[in-house]
């Protein structure tokens, strides 16, 4: 009975080891993953606020990033499973994916600014132009009403 005791703490202990779990072969980079896992948020974001323009646009999404990455659904499984035994490291990549998306949103916002200046002047510019054609055929109006009644004050009352 002390025997089994023993070779179950030792089975327990062994389990225990923190480099159980190793590498595998077709490891995929951090930076790669930074990159990859960034796309599939995004992707993810899109599925849930308009998935059929982003259906129609790409059948398969997750597909998509596979491809540009030149990887295929196992080696992101084995990858990812291997990162996620390893907690300080994937918090260090989720870190800089939030990083990524974070810098990625501020440029689309300040691109978003600057149309909305330039939609904004175009519509200035465009209600100034008006403004000022409405003047010029008002006072071409006031004038020509002013031509129109001057002959008639001249002519005598009879």
């Amino acid at each position: 009975m002390r025997i089994l005791h023993f070779l179950a703490f030792l089975l327990i202990l062994q389990s225990c080891n923190k480099n159980a779990f190793e590498a595998p072969v077709d490891l995929i980079p951090e930076d790669q993953m930074v990159e990859i896992l960034s796309d599939l948020m995004i992707l993810n974001s899109a599925q849930g606020a308009n998935k059929k323009i982003l259906e129609d646009r790409l059948k398969n999404p997750l597909g998509y990033v596979f491809k540009k990455y030149n990887i295929d659904s196992t080696q992101f499984e084995n990858s990812n499973a291997y990162y996620a035994r390893n907690i300080d490291q994937y918090s260090l990549i989720y870190q800089r994916v939030k990083e990524k998306l974070d810098a990625k949103k501020q440029r689309i916002q300040k691109r978003i600014e600057i149309q909305n200046k330039v939609a904004d002047s175009l519509r200035k510019l465009k209600s100034d132009s008006l403004t000022k054609t409405r003047k010029k055929n008002r006072i071409f109006t006031q004038n020509r009403v002013k031509k129109n009644i001057e002959p008639l004050v001249e002519l005598p009352l009879k």
